[in-house]
């Protein structure tokens, strides 16, 4: 369906044309925000992990069908805190676990009252140790009035090296337990035996005083009503302290069943959603597109709950693969780069093995670092990580032969649907044992290619080692994967005729920049070939887009994405296929996760293919616009990138690019600073620019 009226022309006006669509049952004003009274201090990584092993353990308490690899990196037992005293004063803080004091050396006794201890600090100038100790399941931290006459605060975890610290706002308990807003949302009965929120939500109803009522929940009808045994989610209920009943753990769900003896017709929902502040935005004549890309952003915004999780039903726990495509998406619906520093700095710091089990998650890691650094800039998070970036690369190195051949081994504990190598790709794609697979040499190049970039920036010696490592990876691949015969890739090296297009080797041979210009064999595999999962299908799409055809793409968002969307239940789903029961998945009538973060593509792919909105220095201090407009008659993007919000509205007529101060608009040879408003013609390449102040 199209759409006759104009394009919105203002970065407000295409927000509400997107908002307008969007499943989201709630208004943004309603959220409750996390508290912000105390700035709270921990040692480095520990917020992070702390956060993770929160989330894991909520996880594995809340759903029944869960497996996560439990190789991720543990919170520290004690942490040590310096800071430096800017008065003679009295000083308030809180502490997550027991602490010891001691001022330039001396022990110094801290008085307890009902808000937490008071320290009487000397003269300017001292230095204040606090040695905290976390209790069971604590994470050492300790928090003061962001106001405290406290300066300068370093940390060393666990006796080691002494790092800055970055306070976390907060409130009485440790932010990382509280890290998003929450909202009130109605569970309404419409008809039928289910109560409906109107779209997904992560929350916990909140029931009437009277008997223990019966609750189950799902993402459809049937799941909501079905037996308890067929149930993703434990539903044990709690009683609330004033009356009432609520359920032990959140709920992932948009269906509500409540069996009572007054069945009511609405229950309060207390949803669990960030904080967005400065919300991307994507709007075209085809209603269609508008309200995939609206739906693509929703999806994000559940999933992103302190760290982006799978999903909101069944798996709540971070994975590197997902977190790559996930900030790509970001960068376009919501531009919060905190959540995806938080997730490199929580998943990139494994006990042991590979990231989630998985060697291509490593892969996927450390892409995923290149790509934040790309889409959000900040190069200080580059700089603090890089030189665990260099050893988390040097680790892989280890499983490259001198042909830079990536060879990863199995490891036990790892991800039990991994194959040979603790390589997994994707869902259904089975590589044959004792061949060198194509396309997992293609993400190691990528990953390679990132770790390079990154490091370069920075400054940093590992820079070359990458980038010489990379160059040997890919004279390797030219010389032992091409198959010149059909201008494309094999599916494992040395295989010197193929049959078929090799989907993955090709598509990710594109976006690891194996390619100037993609060649037409390499184009067609892409284009001819098929991917499982949304997470891999919009990778494939964004190749589809480097390879020349935009189009392509948006059709095919078009046809899979807008299948999920006509199914509902208003997200996007862990697997597209709707052969079959669109509900059922691994052998469980409703494993299928219909809320699920790796789904989120479109929002980054409609902008890219419809409009041409691409970085092409960090942060967006420098992009490009080359709309594609193909049967669409206008469309228009809000990009929150770091510098300030980029708006785009194309339509038959002409094109007009709103570029923020700080970012560079370039546009054949052109190149146009901002701030400014930037116009042409479909016809002309002649930019005309005018005061964007």
């Amino acid at each position: 369906m199209s759409t006759d009226a104009g394009p919105p022309r203002t970065a407000d006006g295409v927000r509400r044309w997107a908002r307008d669509r969007s499943p989201q049952p709630f208004d943004d004003a309603a959220i409750v925000t996390p508290p912000s009274t105390a700035a709270w201090m921990y040692g480095s990584g520990q917020y992070e992990l702390g956060m993770l092993a929160r989330l894991v353990d909520e996880g594995f308490a809340a759903n029944r069908h869960v497996h996560y690899p439990r190789n991720h990196g543990r919170v520290a037992v004690a942490v040590t805190f310096r800071a430096e005293t800017s008065g003679a004063s009295a000083v308030r803080f809180r502490v997550s676990g027991s602490v010891a004091v001691t001022v330039e050396g001396a022990p110094l006794e801290a008085a307890a009252d009902d808000d937490g201890l008071v320290l009487q600090l000397p003269s300017a100038g001292a230095e204040v140790r606090f040695e905290v100790v976390g209790g069971d399941g604590e994470v050492p931290a300790i928090a003061v009035s962001p106001d405290a006459p406290l300066h300068t605060w370093f940390a060393s975890v666990e006796g080691g090296a002494w790092e800055p610290v970055r306070p976390r706002v907060g409130g009485d308990r440790p932010p990382h337990l509280d890290p998003v807003g929450s909202v009130d949302v109605v569970a309404r009965r419409d008809h039928g035996a289910v109560l409906d929120v109107g779209a997904p939500v992560l929350g916990r109803p909140i029931l009437p005083p009277g008997p223990r009522p019966i609750v189950s929940s799902g993402e459809s009808p049937e799941e909501a009503i079905a037996d308890g045994i067929a149930h993703e989610t434990r539903h044990d209920l709690v009683e609330l302290p004033g009356g009432g009943w609520t359920t032990r753990h959140r709920l992932g769900f948009r269906y509500l069943a409540v069996r009572s003896d007054a069945a009511p017709d609405a229950v309060a929902v207390q949803a669990s959603i960030p904080v967005v502040d400065r919300p991307g935005a994507f709007a075209c004549s085809d209603d269609r597109l508008t309200r995939i890309w609206a739906s693509a952003q929703y999806t994000l915004r559940l999933c992103a709950q302190g760290l982006m999780i799978d999903g909101i039903k069944r798996d709540r726990m971070p994975w590197a693969g997902d977190q790559a495509l996930s900030t790509l998406a970001n960068a376009f619906a919501m531009g919060d780069s905190g959540i995806v520093a938080d997730g490199l700095v929580a998943l990139g710091r494994p006990d042991h093995g590979y990231v989630n089990g998985i060697s291509d998650y490593s892969l996927w890691w450390v892409v995923n670092a290149g790509l934040r650094l790309r889409y959000f800039g900040d190069e200080s998070f580059a700089r603090l990580e890089q030189d665990r970036l260099n050893a988390f690369v040097e680790d892989l190195a280890r499983h490259a032969g001198h042909d830079g051949v990536f060879r990863p081994h199995s490891q036990p504990g790892g991800f039990v649907d991994s194959g040979p190598g603790s390589v997994f790709i994707d869902w259904g794609l089975s590589l044959e044992h004792g061949r060198d697979s194509v396309a997992l040499q293609m993400l190691w190049c990528w990953a390679l290619r990132s770790a390079e970039r990154v490091l370069a920036r920075t400054g940093h010696p590992g820079s070359e080692r990458w980038g010489e490592l990379a160059s040997r990876l890919e004279a390797s691949l030219r010389e032992r994967a091409w198959l010149p015969e059909h201008g494309r890739w094999a599916d494992y090296l040395d295989a010197r005729q193929s049959k078929r297009p090799a989907t993955y080797a090709n598509f990710l041979a594109v976006l690891a920049g194996m390619h100037e210009q993609v060649p037409p064999g390499v184009r067609d595999a892409v284009l001819a070939g098929s991917s499982g999962t949304p997470f891999m299908t919009a990778f494939r799409l964004r190749a589809l887009i480097d390879a020349g055809e935009p189009a392509a793409a948006v059709d095919e968002m078009r046809r899979a994405w807008g299948a999920m969307l006509d199914r509902g239940p208003g997200t996007f789903w862990e697997e597209s296929s709707i052969e079959g029961d669109p509900l059922e998945m691994y052998g469980r009538p409703f494993g299928r996760s219909r809320c699920h973060a790796w789904a989120a593509g479109p929002a980054a792919i409609l902008p890219e293919a419809v409009l041409g909105l691409r970085p092409i220095d960090d942060g967006w201090s420098r992009f490009t616009v080359r709309p594609e407009l193909g049967d669409l008659e206008w469309a228009a993007a809000v990009v929150p990138a770091p510098v300030g919000d980029i708006v785009v509205v194309a339509d038959r007529r002409r094109v007009t690019v709103q570029v923020p101060s700080g970012a560079v608009l370039v546009r054949d040879g052109q190149s146009v600073p901002g701030p400014s408003v930037v116009e042409w013609t479909p016809r002309s390449r002649e930019l005309t620019a005018g005061n964007g102040a």
